[in-house]
């Protein structure tokens, strides 16, 4: 691993001190009031305080971890799987977590045709390659919702479509 990606104890601390430093400064500039000094007007605020909307949140007990041997890509989105809808079976070439937001998902694993159900407030973990094979369907009867994170390098597609491997389908 890079000196550049392992830091030292002392680059740690320095990015914890100026991590500190940039929130107290965001704090101050979007909380600026009148100055000490009466002659000296505040500092006008930029735009406001910063906010943060959790727009979906769940949980998994299945153990995982993102590597990544060069650069990635990062994509943040929703998808909606209508009712009576199916992704195929696919796999993923890039790390995938998903939190389902509303909906019921039932996903069958094609390495050994087990089926999971996930509602909301479930996370997803999905393995990827060619060896995680899977297949989701909507058997509900209201759209199923996700906020996805993917982490692929630049230009790869979510996923690959791949063949059923002698699971069938959930219908």
């Amino acid at each position: 691993m890079s000196r550049f990606l392992r830091p030292s104890r002392r680059r740690k601390v320095g990015y914890t001190v100026m991590a500190a430093a940039l929130c107290l400064a965001v704090g101050g500039v979007a909380n600026a009031t009148a100055s000490a000094v009466p002659s000296t007007p505040a500092a006008p605020a930029t735009g406001g305080p910063i906010t943060s909307e959790t727009l979906s949140e769940g949980d998994t007990d299945r153990p995982f971890s993102v590597q990544a041997d060069g650069p990635r890509h990062l994509v943040y989105r929703k998808a909606v799987i209508p009712p009576g809808t199916a992704t195929g079976w696919h796999y993923h070439v890039g790390a995938e977590v998903a939190v389902i937001k509303s909906g019921t998902l039932t996903r069958i694993n094609g390495a050994d045709c087990t089926i999971r159900t996930f509602k909301p407030g479930d996370a997803l973990v999905e393995p990827t390659g060619p060896a995680e094979v899977h297949y989701g369907v909507n058997k509900g009867t209201e759209p199923v919702v996700l906020y996805i994170t993917d982490v692929l390098t630049a230009g790869a597609p979510f996923s690959q479509p791949a063949a059923d491997p002698g699971c069938g389908t959930a219908k």
